[in-house]
């Protein structure tokens, strides 16, 4: 084998021997930040682990994020919570915001968000888009998604309701994805909180939060400047606008679209079709 060559191998050895024992900083992170901010102890977290991070100023600014995932009824000790708070809990911290009115009916909304695969189909046909959702659970909790161009992401749908009220109005999603902006290749997590409000039975008022954990702190400088934050808020509300002028014009009676639309001829989406057809009246 030759001494150099053993020397080689015994140095991958004890290195990867060293990384294993090396903290993880999101399992250390989910350990402190629940710790410090909701004053929860997770079995598997050593005490040294819940202890404060230096850096952080665990202040009602930092917390405020955990307190509201608890008071919309979010379990603390699930599993896909735990993942979520492997992140939230890290140094560094972006919320992007946008708000508006849909002329969308309430029931309107609430079909399209729990039909989501038929969601991305039905924009298609009106917006010319290349959306796709597919699930990947029975219960379309877990369900990944794309543009067609260059935003790709795996999501988990926490929460359809607030602790058990308006069901079907206030969504919390965890996910990870990647895209591409301002020349820039970016791949993170980020926890999405949509509230919607009926206005009348026309219309729908959204507020739409994403709480993005950066991994460091050029990333994290990057991603608050005022012209990044602009051009990522132009890429969500391009979403909602597509969604919101598919269904504005389905709900006027528009079909055209939908009969150029080759997806739609396939029976499941004609069922889809006709039970949005009969919300929408």
């Amino acid at each position: 084998m030759g001494i150099p060559r053993l020397i080689l191998i015994f140095i991958a050895l004890f290195a990867s021997s060293l990384h294993a024992k090396d903290p993880d900083p999101g399992h250390i992170a989910m350990c402190s930040g629940v710790k410090q901010c909701l004053n929860y102890d997770y079995p598997q977290c050593k005490t040294e682990e819940k202890k404060p991070n230096p850096d952080i100023k665990y202040n009602a600014e930092f917390c405020a994020p955990y307190l509201e995932l608890k008071r919309r009824g979010l379990p603390i000790d699930s599993y896909r919570t735990r993942d979520l708070f492997r992140y939230m809990g890290r140094q560094y911290r972006v919320i992007y915001k946008i708000d508006g009115t849909l002329p969308v009916s309430k029931e309107a909304m609430m079909y399209l968000f729990s039909n989501m695969e038929f969601t991305a189909q039905l924009v298609n046909a009106y917006r010319k888009t290349k959306y796709t959702i597919t699930y990947e659970t029975p219960d379309r909790r877990k369900f990944s998604g794309d543009n067609g161009d260059n935003l790709f992401g795996n999501f988990v749908w926490l929460l359809n309701d607030s602790a058990g009220l308006d069901t079907g109005m206030h969504h919390v999603f965890f996910g990870r994805g990647r895209t591409k902006i301002l020349n820039k290749n970016l791949y993170g997590t980020a926890t999405a909180i949509l509230d919607l409000r009926e206005k009348n039975k026309d219309s729908v008022a959204y507020e739409f939060r994403a709480i993005v954990s950066p991994s460091g702190p050029i990333l994290n400088t990057l991603m608050n400047l005022g012209v990044f934050k602009s051009v990522v808020n132009g890429k969500i509300r391009e979403i909602i606008d597509n969604i919101e002028q598919a269904a504005s014009e389905f709900s006027k009676g528009n079909r055209k679209p939908i009969y150029n639309y080759a997806p739609f001829k396939e029976e499941k989406w004609k069922r889809n079709l006709r039970e949005f057809g009969d919300v929408t009246k």
